[in-house]
């Protein structure tokens, strides 16, 4: 965007997404609710872990369970949620061991802490399947992610572009980055990412970062918290907010709303409704979209695969990644940013992610901070 977008009002409260629709597992596990022997249904457990992200409850989870339905009617998936705990997280694992479970399909609560989930699974050979942020140091069947490496590079080449264009004017730009949780693969390899393509203009003065913060757990409120000290230990005095996912955008939004300061936000992705309806309102520049739907088929595909006691399918598997122990056959799918343009309809841009499933504009503009803009009256009235 252009150096006038500073100047630009800016609208809009935090959305508060709501309407969980997966089961929440206590602490102790599910004991024989998940003994479905009766029924002569094969167990598969999708394992969320947390409620933030929102899309493993709203999204993954329920396109999972339909992926796996049209493959094989007499599977059966159950819900878990670790609530950001790996101990609870572990205990639901043996709780669906016990419960007799063909596969685990694992979103690490605390990857750098999952390492019991695997040797427990692998002790009672019950295979592992790793979704998107998965377990760490120990042995997996396969697992399915965007690939974290190439979203960063995606988020700083774009970044990169607008410092190019002057999007800040001239001199260094004072640059304030968050990253994810400490130690999770997508954090790492994203840094990874990221940093291929903005280390040499850090290096060479273009950019200053003048506030870096690791985000726990990926959590928006802590990234409000890490933005507010930011703008404390700066005052005020940064050009440009660099995240690595819809989460921080919205805790930085709302960090930056507090303060009345107008600084533009960049580096979304793993879409949220706050991350399109905040680009809706001009508050966050860009994401990247994942079409969640397709991770979510993919990984059925792997695990009707692994209950089979089959090679992970070819077609779908062709990578390998170490997580610390081992080398697991890996799915890597594909990304898309997109970013606002000026003179261009932040409608037509954000199109993109309702064309992909993602959500629909009934979702985006039902509240929160889009549901006045001139692009919800003409999609929902």
């Amino acid at each position: 965007m252009q150096g006038s977008r500073k100047a630009r009002a800016k609208v809009g409260l935090v959305a508060i997404v709501a309407g969980l629709s997966l089961v929440t597992a206590a602490c102790g596990g599910d004991g024989g609710s998940g003994d479905d022997s009766s029924s002569g249904k094969k167990l598969v457990y999708f394992m969320a872990p947390n409620t933030t992200p929102t899309r493993y409850i709203q999204q993954d989870g329920p396109d999972f369970e339909k992926a796996m339905k049209e493959l094989d009617p007499d599977i059966e998936v159950k819900f878990v949620n670790g609530g950001g705990d790996s101990a609870t997280q572990l205990s639901q694992a043996n709780s669906a061991i016990a419960a007799g479970a063909k596969a685990l399909v694992v979103v690490a609560a605390d990857p750098n802490t999952s390492a019991g989930l695997l040797q427990a699974a692998a002790t009672a050979k019950i295979p592992v399947i790793g979704y998107e942020n998965p377990p760490l140091n120990g042995p997996m069947y396969a697992q399915v992610i965007f690939d974290p490496y190439k979203v960063g590079l995606q988020q700083a080449e774009y970044f990169k572009s607008q410092v190019e264009a002057g999007a800040f004017g001239s001199g260094p730009v004072d640059l304030a980055r968050q990253y994810g949780n400490k130690g999770d693969v997508y954090t790492t390899e994203m840094l990874k990412g990221q940093d291929e393509i903005l280390k040499p203009l850090i290096d060479d003065g273009t950019l200053n970062v003048v506030c870096e913060d690791y985000i726990k757990d990926w959590a928006p409120d802590n990234a409000q918290k890490a933005a507010e000290q930011c703008l404390t230990k700066t005052q005020n005095k940064v050009d440009a907010f660099l995240g690595f996912y819809d989460g921080n955008a919205s805790g930085i939004i709302a960090a930056l709303k507090g303060q009345k300061v107008e600084i533009p936000v960049y580096g979304g992705q793993n879409p949220e409704l706050t991350g399109l309806q905040y680009m809706l309102t001009g508050d966050q520049e860009d994401t990247v979209l994942k079409a969640f739907s397709v991770e979510a088929e993919a990984a059925a595909k792997i695990t009707l695969a692994a209950i089979n006691g089959e090679d992970p399918p070819s077609d779908l598997v062709k990578d390998e990644v170490n997580n610390g122990t081992d080398d697991i056959p890996t799915a890597k799918l594909d990304t898309t940013l997109i970013h606002l343009e000026e003179g261009k309809d932040p409608g037509e841009i954000v199109q993109q992610a309702v064309d992909l499933g993602i959500f629909t504009w009934e979702q985006i503009c039902d509240g929160g901070p889009a549901a006045s803009t001139p692009t919800c009256k003409a999609k929902v009235g």
